[in-house]
């Protein structure tokens, strides 16, 4: 059987990130999060049949190579085995290729982890993989030894712009139609240092559940972010950027390091130049990707100050498409 190639996106998140962690979003009640699939896509390989089984990154330059599955997780890539042995049927070889470094805060290790099962199983995006996310979100917590949320699956499991209700045992989803103005002032841009999303909801857990005042108010407020932000996303773009700004500050007062110097640094020079006008750190901040809507008209000052301050934009664009095969 000739090899195929599957490909799946990672996503960005509007609003509403840590309220997917369990209890949080139990014990709250009536939280939400926002976030979308973006064309920036892993490309895994699989092929079906052969002797023995290989896995292999070629971003990171390794190739694993066995007679028979492993039975215990190899000391490297260890999460793409414990996918493909979930999946139950392993392909004899997988090869993943991510223009997405770690630490983007894009979501690349939930997003490959529903790209991995669903090629295992040739399963494309809908709810028939989206059924499959709570596996999903039980291994990554195994992986990572640390609760984990679990909105970053559903973009690449179901594709396009998502409302998450977290108000049942698994959340339900509302898609939502980004206003085509919004599309146009949408930039990310990388700050070139990696994030530690797990440590960072980790620390905000922990105060959650010991009842840190500061912390339940910061995330009250996020949820309140959240819930204006599902409104907003298809109507106002104006109300987006005012929204990102306001949950920016509120991932601020859960940590102060959730702020790098380049976000500050940003904000400064786009305000003296007139082109900024909301920003948010992608996934739980402290470095990686930052999601900025930029003035009407402003873009390509933007991404040219951006560029001079050695923080490149990604070519990136909203997409209906979830995983999907491509060959």
């Amino acid at each position: 059987m000739e090899a195929e190639t599957w490909r799946v996106p990672v996503r960005v998140d509007f609003a509403g990130g840590t309220l997917d962690l369990w209890p949080i979003y139990a014990m709250m009640g009536g939280c939400l999060t926002v976030n979308a699939a973006v064309d920036l896509w892993i490309n895994i390989k699989v092929s079906r049949s052969g002797q023995g089984h290989r896995i292999a990154s070629r971003d990171l330059g390794i190739d694993l190579a066995f007679d028979s599955w492993p039975t215990t997780p190899p000391e490297r890539l260890s999460w793409a085995w414990r996918v493909l042995s979930a999946s139950g049927t392993p392909p004899s070889s997988v090869v993943i290729h991510s223009p997405v470094p770690l630490g983007s805060g894009l979501g690349v290790s939930s997003c490959l982890g529903v790209g991995l099962m669903g090629a295992a199983l040739s399963q494309q995006a809908g709810e028939g993989l989206a059924s499959k996310v709570p596996l999903l979100r039980d291994l990554e917590s195994l992986e990572l030894q640390t609760p984990t949320g679990w909105q970053d699956y559903y973009p690449a499991a179901l594709g396009g712009a998502l409302a998450l209700h977290w108000d049942s045992p698994a959340p339900r989803w509302e898609r939502l139609e980004p206003h085509p103005g919004l599309l146009e002032d949408l930039v990310v841009f990388n700050t070139g240092k990696p994030h530690h999303s797990g440590m960072t909801n980790w620390e905000a857990y922990k105060r959650f559940i010991e009842g840190d005042a500061r912390t339940r108010q910061s995330l009250s407020d996020i949820r309140e972010i959240a819930g204006d932000m599902a409104q907003a996303l298809p109507s106002d773009p104006a109300a987006v950027a005012d929204l990102l700004e306001r949950e920016g500050r509120a991932r601020v007062r859960l940590s102060p390091a959730v702020e790098t110097e380049a976000m500050r640094a940003v904000r400064d020079q786009g305000r003296r130049e007139g082109w900024y006008a909301g920003m948010k750190p992608c996934g739980a901040g402290g470095g990686g990707c930052c999601l900025l809507v930029v003035k009407d008209g402003r873009r390509e000052a933007a991404e040219a100050a951006l560029r001079e301050m050695g923080l490149p934009p990604l070519d990136l664009r909203i997409t209906p498409k979830g995983l999907h095969r491509s060959s």
